[in-house]
């Protein structure tokens, strides 16, 4: 005789795998007229979701293509996290595991599923502390980097081009640097250069000086050392100050 907790693990296992696929076998204590209310507001909390984290995919495909995307998904994959915001995350893995047909459609469609859910993923991460102070001298100081950031390689502008109109000539070396802001939480992107993208390198391993970064970088490319690309770093490097990818000065710097 099957224990009750069995049994009722098995009934709530048969309710799921109805939400997910819509093949439904008898399942004692519900209502087959009611039953598919249960699917339908599973699926739509599910769409819901995904919609919301991506939402330029969505704008991207079909009515059909997007349902088809969400139902196979849905259907098929078996979601690990107990978080639920994760959820939108493997959606894109799922489809480069099963290589979904969309991805030879779109072949830009991983990278700006992975730029929207970056966003996602920096707005919730835990917070990272770091000291710094807002007033100094930008070209004394020793700047401090947002810890909050990712640096980015894709292969297509999907931060910078509407998603239907990426072409294929599109196709090249894009950097970019996402980051959370400290004063509101707002996540905010710049593009880079390579040469900027090796700034913010250096940057990653601790306080340093502009000066020292820039030579360091100039080193690293083989670039001379002249007044123009001091000027460009200089530049880059307030507006960076400006919106938050830096966050300010070393505070020991400051006593020097």
């Amino acid at each position: 005789m099957q224990q009750p907790e069995a049994a009722t693990r098995q009934h709530q296992s048969a309710l799921a795998a109805y939400c997910r696929t819509g093949r439904y076998t008898d399942i004692p204590g519900v209502h087959n007229g009611h039953v598919t209310h249960y699917r339908r507001l599973v699926y739509n909390v599910v769409d819901d979701m995904l919609q919301s984290a991506y939402p330029l995919t969505h704008h991207l495909l079909t009515a059909k293509q997007w349902k088809g995307m969400v139902q196979d998904f849905f259907s098929h994959h078996p979601c690990q996290s107990p978080q639920v915001w994760y959820m939108p995350r493997e959606l894109h893995e799922y489809l480069l595991q099963v290589q979904h047909p969309l991805l030879e459609k779109y072949p830009f469609l991983s990278e700006l599923l992975w730029f929207e859910w970056l966003e996602v993923e920096l707005f919730m991460m835990e917070d990272r502390p770091a000291s710094y102070t807002a007033s100094g001298d930008i070209t004394r100081g020793a700047l401090v980097l947002n810890p909050e950031h990712q640096l980015q390689h894709f292969h297509y502008p999907v931060h910078l081009k509407p998603a239907k109109e990426i072409r294929a000539d599109d196709k090249g070396d894009y950097f970019l640097a996402l980051f959370r802001k400290p004063d509101n939480g707002e996540v905010a992107f710049m593009h880079l250069s390579p040469v900027l993208v090796t700034l913010l390198e250096l940057l990653q391993e601790g306080p340093q000086g502009m000066d020292t970064l820039i030579e360091q970088a100039c080193a690293t490319w083989q670039l001379p050392l002249n007044e123009e690309i001091r000027e460009a770093a200089g530049a880059f490097f307030a507006q960076a100050l400006e919106n938050r990818l830096i966050l300010g000065y070393d505070i020991k710097s400051q006593k020097l």
